[in-house]
This record gives structure tokens, C-alpha cells and sequence, in this order.
């Protein structure tokens, strides 16, 4: 073997050459500093193979490593008297700093200030720029992170901590009292741009030894092509077909990669096309493909279900994140009971109990009464929460709290594969953090950012097995690795060379010698690295979307070529290599919206009950299918809990509201101000304690406005005495009924009615039904006859259902009082009065649509007939029912929501 040239730089055209000279010339008396260590494992594969390939049994590896972890083994061999801060200890010491340290005016620095000061201090010793002495002109941003960064100094000291960045200056220090064990020669494998830091260490080592550079600069000719396609999706697409067809031409899976400057975008949804396309990434055929880099522990569902319990403590114990833990798989002692747990996510959203532990137990108290194990698991779950650690506590008092809820509750449970190591890992992190934090003094909320953070911070490996299969790897782990074809995703000029990095804590003068702090340095990072992948491959395809968020997208510059169009429209016109996928397969072999659920059709076996409600008429009469699923097999959209209140709630009290205030009046209506105390009496007794809710006294304000604008009641009043004025009476107000039935209907009815007006002198008999939504016209009532409650409480009168003097009435009408706004259309008594001699008529044809509805129902068909039609998105009995999956009517969605 021929000896190294002793301070020499060697430039190659290609990672093939690369590791022929490594093989061929560095011996086990060399060290070998490469970028990464995918690098040196690749190394000691074609090592193997050559060694194999020369016929021998054994052989010593190459002396490969990272210069980060040569410089922690040199660390230990010396047997220090400091240790290296772990991340949260660091986190933690910069907390403290910013404590002690003076107010930042404007803003209140918290986890996320501490973690860039961290980055920053770290990057300030990497390129040895100056911590404490301020430059000239600085902003007060730059002065007071020099403050707080030499307390944490100071803090660093005290407790016996170093930091990464401080790490070889201490070995540097070593390195004069000739106290680190060197190797005879040192090889420097690809890294071009180091830090002066790192610089000045690689200057002082070569002092004492012969120090060779190997760095890359790649052929443009292996840039073959650079595609663009519409959007990332049929990139991402057509990137793995190409994939699959370069295999099909004899290139193993394991010489393919795929790269990009951006693979974070890119690497969630590239994991699931792959799989699409290769199926799983380690299956029974061996290994398809395998990603460098996963998810952040962060990210993970089962990091997730661990901190669900301090979640809901921390949180203000929510109702979701008590539904989350509740019917969490990993739960073992909750998966017994989930079929009844489920049950109370519908009871709270119904009851709207948003949060607070007690008001939700109490809410789902009667669900498990005569139930003893589920009383038992509530009574657990109540003494896990009595025994938190609250308002405050140490840092290992959560996590003991955490790890002992965990053993009550069963988590995790037997384990996926897959989930093993976020498992291990989630413990191992709740150990640093009680190392690293136990007696720091949190909330519930302040644990839980803690541990967040922490995870974030911890990547998971991706799917597959290293070295095995297609490699989908990121930008700077392409330094000096060897395949037979490359594929570099998101080729924009956003990309790369992309933005300056975003340094706020930095000033303009330590931006401007920070390797990316600027434009110019920027763009000149991106073409070295650029040069070294050409050298990855003896065939590279640059590709690239021609838009992202409906945003047109330029190619980078780097790229000097044209740029071919390409389109991969997988359900219309896919290519070979996705015709092997199921969905693409279905897609093609069936018509375009053969897959769209069909009308409900046939018939089947109904029990109806032998008396029904008005409303319930009225919701058969508008669609019998919709009746039969929401009101006699209880199939019903979930409700959501939202901000302010439901329309239908707010309709509902005020009809209470109104009907207390006539009956306590006696059916007179008294003189103005004792009317409106009077009606503010009946509110208060209506709403009871719901008066101290914000939304509910915006809504009082509603109803009784203030000094400058009236309310909807207060001019209601008025609207009433202008009725009483004409001769009109109160009768009565909520009349209940039942027994209503006429021949041919297969049950009764029974309701309520809203309001009964008498005029004595004309005999016209009123019935009112108060509507705080939108009133119907005289066309729906009449011609179309699309509304169904008020032909019903005309007949509950008529048919003397509902006590009144007969003798006396002469003229029997309907209408409504519109109790929407103040408005003059809104506010009003509509009693359609140029349509009062078409009622009976009105009577006639709902008592025949009942009938017909009980011959229908009674036979079992229920297909959907919406009346009137969904002819458009806003109209027709379709638009406000969300059953439209179930019954196969086509409509628009509409997100209102109706009033009463």
C-alpha cells in the first residue's frame, strides 16, 4: 500500500474514485473522518465485498468516524472533570440565564427563545465569533442576548457543564500538553466548508501529523435531465415509477437513491407512494426501500397516548383530551369499557361540558350507574387526578406521577414492532428529563412544553432497513456516497440555493461570517454541495413541481439545461409501473362515479311507535328516510361543541322565555315597564345560572339592548301591544296535546303549540308558532305546501285536542311571530292574511300526505324523497341534513346551521 502524501487536498470527479482511493491507500494506522456515517458504512460494505472478492476469511475495518464523535472518544480518554451538557440540561441553564438576566422590552422570552439562544451560542463558537464584547450599532435584541449569555456562562461554570460548541477548544488545550492519543495519519473525507473552529483543531493537529483532505467535485456530464411535473404528487409519482423501471433493468434496489434539499416536505408523503408502488418497505420479498430519516418522537402516535394524561391536566382538563386518553388502544385497562366510554363523547358535546374534570364526571354519572366496573375505573381515574401534582411541582414528580398513571392504566400494552423504539425512547427521555430537570419547580402546562420540546427534537429512523433497498436520503447525507442513479426532488430555486438562514439573534456583522447568514454565502454553499452530489452518480434526474400552493415555482439556477414537461395523471393515464396498484386498477376498471353511494332502495321491517310528534311528522313529511334513520334507529351526526351557542338551544329558551311571561301575566299584557320587568324576571328564571356565561349575557344584551339600541324583546313588547290595541287577546301559551288521529293514520300525534290569539269581536282563532329563524312565504305554506307543524296544530285544535270556545270561533288561522332580529322583516307577525279561506284546504291535502306517509312507513319504504328537492345547494329539505353519505341524495354541503 502506498503511504498518503503528508497535508495534502485531493480533489475527485466521483464517489466511485473516492472510495477506490480510500480502499487502496488508507490503512489501520489512518484515521478516517468522514461527513456521516452512512458514508463510512457503505466504506466498510465495499471493504467487505473487495476483501471477499480477493479471497480473504477476515480483515480489520477501516478506522471510520465522524469528526464529532472522534472528538467525544478523545473526550472521555481523558477522563474529565466537566461532562457535556445533554440538551435539556442546557435548555434548563438558558431558563435560569433568562430569569436572572434583564426583561426583554416587548416580549416575554420563553422554551422557544431559550432553544435559539442555544442554537445561536452554539453557531457563535463554531465560526469563534466573540460572545460578550458588543460591536457597534447593535440592536438591543443583540445586546440582551449577550447579557443572558454570560450568565449562562457563568451558570456553565458553576455546575461543571461544557457545551458542544466549547468541546474543541477544551481537546484543543489537551492536544498542546500532548495528553489525546493520535493516529500515525488523519484523512478528512468531504468536508470542504467547516467552521473556523473546527478549522483551527484540524491546524493543530496537523502540527503533530500528516493530515489529507478528499473532496469531491462532480461531473456535470452525469446530470442527465430535469423534469417538471404539475405539483409534488405526480413528482413524487413519477419519481417512483422511474424507480421501479430502473430496477427492472437490472439496477439493484440498493444502488437507487432519492434525495432532495427540502426531503422534509417530502419525505411523510414519498414514504406512503413508495409503499403504494413497492409495498411495504421490509416484507417477506426482502427490503423495497428504506428513509434515513422518520418522524420526530414529537410526531409519533404512541409519544402522543404516553403524555395523555398530563395533557389533560395541563390543558385545563379538556373534554377531547380526556376522549383521546379514554379510547386510547394503548390504554389496557380503558379497552374493556370503550364501548360505553365512547358514549360520552356524544353525552358531553350534547350537555356542551367542554372541560373540568368534575363537571364531566358528574355529566356521565348516570351512564355507569348499575355498572361496578366502570364505577371502579371512574373511581380510579378520580384518584389519579385527586393525586397530581397541582399547581406546581418538581420535575420528578411529574414524571413519577406520569410513569405511576401509566402502570394504573396498563400503557402500553404489547407493542407493534414498529413501535418499540418510540417506546424505548419515550422512557429514556422521561429519564433525561428527570436528570436533567427533576428539581426544577413547573406547572402542568410547563412539563408538558418541556417534554414536547425534548421530543421534538429526537428523530426516529424511517422506515426499512439501512443500506437496504432504494435510499431516500437528505441533501448533506449524499456527501461522498456512491449509487448508480440519483433522484433529486423539489428542485426549486426556493430550494436551493433557498433563503439565508434565519439568524434573529445574530447581528449583521456575525451574520455576515456565518456559513449561509447571507445571500452571497448562501448561494455559494449551495453550488458545493451541488458540485459533490454530481459526483454521486453517473446519472442524476433533477425534478421539480411546476407549482406549490397554487404558487407558479422557478427551477433552481443551478440547473443550466431545459426542463422537460411531464405529466402522470395515475387515475386517467398511469404508466406502466402503477398499473400494479390496486387503487389505480379500480380506478380504471370502473366508470367515472360508479363508487358514489346510491339511493337508498328496497324495503324494510319498521316498528312505529303508536304515537308520534308533530315535529317528527313534519321531518317524515320533509323526507321519510331522513325520519326513519335520525328518529327511529337514532342515526345521528355527532355534534360539535362550539364557540358562542347553538341556534337551536338559543331558539328554545327564548320560546321558554316568552311563554313564562305571558302565562305569569295572566294573559295581559300590563303597562309598559311593569311588562318589561316582567319579562325580565321570566329571562333570569329561564336561564338560572346560565346567566353568569358570557355568550348568555351577550345574548341577554340581544334580547333587552341598552340605553342607545332597543332590544328584540323590548320591541317585541311593543309589537304586542300594538296586537292588543286592535283587539286581539291572549288565549293561552304552551298548550300541550295529544290523541290527535284521523282515519287511515296508522298512529297519533301529539305536540305543542306555541301561542293561542283570540279577537272576540271578529271571532278569528290564531294559533302562533314563534320562529327565530327564517320565515317561510305564503308560496311554501299554500301553494307548495312545504310546511308541515303549523296544517298539524291547526288540526289538534280543530279536532278539539287543545280546550277552547268552540261557539265563539268563527274564522281558525295560523301563523308565525318572526323573532329573528329587530329588523322590521324579521321582527313581525306573519298571519298571512290574504290566505286565511285557504286552510282548509291547506288541512285537507296535509291530512291526506299523513296518511299516505303511514302507508309508506307501515310497508317498510323508506327511500329517500326529499320534499322540496334538493334543486339547489341553499333550498329543499336536503340543507341541513348530513345524512346525504347514507341515503345517496347528490347535494352541495352547506356549513348553517337552522334555528327553531
Amino acid at each position: 500500500m502506498d503511504p498518503l502524501p503528508s497535508h495534502s487536498i485531493k480533489v475527485f470527479s466521483s464517489s466511485v474514485e473516492l472510495h477506490r482511493f480510500i480502499l487502496q491507500k488508507v490503512g489501520p494506522e489512518s484515521l478516517v473522518i468522514v461527513p456521516h456515517r452512512r458514508l463510512a458504512r457503505q466504506l466498510w460494505h465495499n471493504q467487505r465485498l473487495a476483501s471477499l472478492a480477493q479471497g480473504r476469511a477476515a480483515w480489520e475495518p477501516l478506522p471510520l468516524v465522524t469528526l464529532p464523535d472522534w472528538w467525544a472518544g478523545l473526550f472521555q480518554s481523558l477522563w474529565p472533570p466537566y461532562a457535556l451538557a445533554p440538551r435539556l440540561v442546557r435548555l434548563a441553564l438558558w431558563r435560569r440565564a433568562i430569569a436572572a438576566g434583564p426583561p426583554l422590552e416587548g416580549a416575554a422570552p420563553d422554551l422557544e427563545w431559550a432553544r435559539a439562544l442555544d442554537e445561536a451560542h452554539e453557531l457563535l463558537l463554531r465560526y469563534g465569533l466573540p460572545l460578550d464584547n458588543p460591536g457597534p450599532g447593535e440592536p438591543a435584541l443583540v445586546r440582551w442576548r449577550r447579557e443572558i449569555t454570560r450568565i449562562y456562562g457563568e451558570l456553565l461554570r458553576e455546575e461543571g457543564w461544557l457545551t458542544p460548541g466549547q468541546l474543541p477548544g477544551y481537546l484543543a488545550a489537551a492536544l498542546e500538553k500532548q495528553d489525546l492519543p493520535l493516529p500515525a495519519q488523519l484523512v478528512v473525507v468531504g468536508l470542504k466548508d467547516l467552521a473556523p473552529l473546527e478549522n483551527r483543531w484540524l491546524e493543530a493537529v496537523a502540527r503533530g501529523l500528516s493530515v489529507t483532505r478528499l473532496l469531491i467535485r462532480g461531473n456535470p456530464d452525469n446530470l442527465r435531465q430535469g423534469v417538471v411535473l404539475p405539483d409534488r404528487d405526480e413528482e413524487m409519482a413519477w419519481v417512483a415509477s422511474q424507480l421501479l423501471e430502473s430496477h427492472r433493468e437490472g439496477i439493484p434496489l440498493h444502488r437507487l437513491a432519492v434525495t432532495s434539499p427540502v426531503m422534509d416536505r417530502y419525505a411523510p408523503r414519498l414514504a406512503k407512494v413508495l409503499r403504494e408502488l413497492l409495498g411495504p418497505a421490509v416484507g417477506e420479498n426482502g427490503c423495497a426501500y428504506n428513509l434515513s430519516q422518520g418522524p420526530t418522537l414529537v410526531q409519533t402516535p404512541l409519544w402522543k397516548a404516553a403524555l395523555l394524561p398530563l395533557t389533560f391536566m395541563a390543558q385545563g382538563e379538556r373534554r377531547e383530551d380526556l376522549m383521546a386518553l379514554l379510547l386510547s388502544p394503548y390504554y389496557q385497562a380503558l379497552k374493556p369499557h370503550q364501548g360505553y366510554l365512547a358514549s360520552w363523547d356524544r353525552l358531553f358535546r350534547e350537555k356542551r361540558v367542554i372541560q373540568g374534570w368534575e363537571h364531566l364526571k358528574s355529566t356521565a354519572a348516570g351512564s355507569f350507574t348499575g355498572i361496578p366496573a366502570l364505577g371502579a375505573l371512574v373511581a380510579g381515574l378520580d384518584e389519579l387526578w385527586s393525586h397530581a401534582p397541582l399547581p406546581t411541582a418538581a420535575g420528578k414528580e411529574w414524571t413519577a406521577w406520569l410513569r405511576e398513571t401509566w402502570k394504573r392504566l396498563g400503557f402500553p400494552g404489547v407493542l407493534e414492532e414498529a413501535e418499540k423504539i418510540p417506546f424505548e425512547r419515550t422512557a429514556a427521555l422521561l429519564a433525561d428529563f428527570t436528570r436533567a430537570l427533576g428539581e426544577e419547580v413547573f406547572p402542568a402546562a410547563g412539563a408538558l412544553s418541556w417534554l414536547n420540546q425534548a421530543a421534538q427534537d429526537d428523530t426516529l429512523p424511517g422506515p426499512g432497513v439501512q443500506e437496504a433497498g432504494v435510499q431516500v436520503l437528505g441533501w448533506l447525507e449524499m456527501r461522498g456516497l456512491d449509487f448508480e442513479r440519483v433522484f433529486c426532488l423539489g428542485m426549486t430555486s426556493a430550494a436551493l440555493p433557498g433563503a439565508p438562514r434565519p439568524l434573529p439573534l445574530l447581528s449583521r456583522a456575525e451574520r455576515e461570517q456565518v456559513l449561509g447568514g447571507t445571500q452571497e454565502s448562501q448561494d455559494r454553499f449551495a453550488q458545493e454541495q451541488f458540485d459533490t452530489l454530481l459526483g454521486t452518480a453517473a446519472h442524476l434526474t433533477l425534478t421539480r413541481p411546476a407549482q406549490e400552493h397554487q404558487e407558479p415555482q422557478v427551477g433552481t439556477p443551478l440547473f443550466l439545461q431545459a426542463w422537460e414537461q411531464r405529466r402522470l395523471p395515475l387515475l386517467s393515464r398511469p404508466d406502466g409501473a402503477w398499473m400494479r396498484v390496486p387503487a389505480v386498477q379500480a380506478a380504471l376498471s370502473r366508470p367515472e362515479g360508479s363508487l358514489a353511494p346510491r339511493e337508498l332502495q328496497g324495503t324494510i321491517s319498521l316498528a312505529l311507535p303508536a304515537e308520534l310528534l308533530i315535529t317528527q311528522v313534519g321531518k317524515a313529511l320533509g323526507c321519510r328516510c331522513r325520519f326513519v334513520l335520525e328518529d327511529l334507529l337514532g342515526l345521528r351526526s355527532l355534534a360539535e361543541i362550539e364557540s358562542g351557542l347553538d341556534p337551536r338551544e338559543r331558539g328554545s329558551k327564548l320560546h321558554q322565555v316568552l311563554a313564562r311571561f305571558v302565562k305569569t301575566a295572566g294573559f295581559n299584557l300590563p303597562p309598559e315597564e311593569e311588562a318589561l320587568a316582567l319579562l325580565r324576571q321570566a329571562a333570569r328564571d329561564v336561564l338560572g345560572p346560565e346567566t353568569a356565561d358570557v355568550h348568555w349575557q351577550a345574548e341577554w344584551r340581544r334580547w333587552f339592548g341598552d340605553e342607545d339600541t332597543p332590544g328584540l324583546l323590548t320591541a317585541w313588547l311593543a309589537r304586542e301591544r300594538e296586537r292588543l290595541a286592535q283587539g286581539w287577546r291572549w288565549l293561552d301559551a304552551e298548550v300541550a296535546f295529544e290523541g290527535l288521529a284521523r282515519p287511515g293514520w296508522p298512529f297519533t300525534l301529539r305536540g305543542r303549540l306555541d301561542r293561542l290569539d283570540f279577537h272576540p269581536e271578529q271571532g278569528e282563532l290564531i294559533v302562533w308558532d314563534y320562529k327565530t329563524g327564517t320565515l317561510p312565504n305564503g308560496a311554501q305554506v299554500f301553494d307548495r305546501r312545504e310546511e308541515f307543524q303549523l296544517p298539524g296544530y291547526l288540526w289538534a285544535v280543530r279536532e278539539g285536542c287543545v280546550t277552547v270556545e268552540a261557539a265563539a270561533v268563527k274564522v281558525l288561522c295560523a301563523g308565525f311571530i318572526g323573532l329573528k332580529s329587530t329588523r322590521e322583516d324579521h321582527l313581525l307577525h306573519q298571519d298571512f292574511a290574504g290566505n286565511k279561506d285557504r286552510w282548509a284546504e291547506v288541512l285537507s291535502a296535509w291530512e291526506e300526505d299523513v296518511r299516505v306517509l303511514g302507508e309508506l312507513l307501515t310497508a317498510g319504504d323508506v327511500r329517500p324523497a326529499p320534499r322540496p328537492g334538493p334543486t339547489r345547494p341553499d333550498e329543499g329539505a336536503c340543507r341541513y341534513c348530513n345524512l346525504v353519505l347514507v341515503c345517496g341524495i347528490s347535494r352541495k354541503p352547506r356549513d348553517e346551521e337552522a334555528e327553531i
